[in-house]
């Protein structure tokens, strides 16, 4: 695996993980642990529009809801978008952000 830069997302992504504290009532949002196609959306979104050693700037959610990043696991994506517009689709989940 090369190191462009869907592959270091990717990887980044694969090793999210929490083991603080948290105040009661907060738990911590890991799509990526809780469902596996997840996970394989994620990496081919990246491949198909990371997939190079381009420089870019990188925004990324703050609000992983649970109809989008929350579910697909990339930002700003629901279901319905990573299906309509990037072609990508996941059939274990089908989310509509308004």
């Amino acid at each position: 695996m090369g190191r462009n830069i869907a592959n270091k997302i990717i990887a980044f992504n694969r090793e999210l993980h929490y083991a603080g504290e948290l105040p009661e009532g907060f738990q911590v949002l890991n799509p990526f642990l809780e469902n596996q196609e997840t996970m394989s959306v994620m990496e081919a979104f990246y491949h198909k529009y990371y997939n190079d050693t381009h420089q870019r700037r990188f925004i990324i959610g703050i609000n992983p809801g649970r109809h989008g990043a929350g579910v697909t696991g990339i930002p700003f994506t629901d279901t319905k978008r990573l299906e309509n517009i990037c072609g990508i689709t996941m059939h274990s989940a089908h989310t509509h952000e308004v």
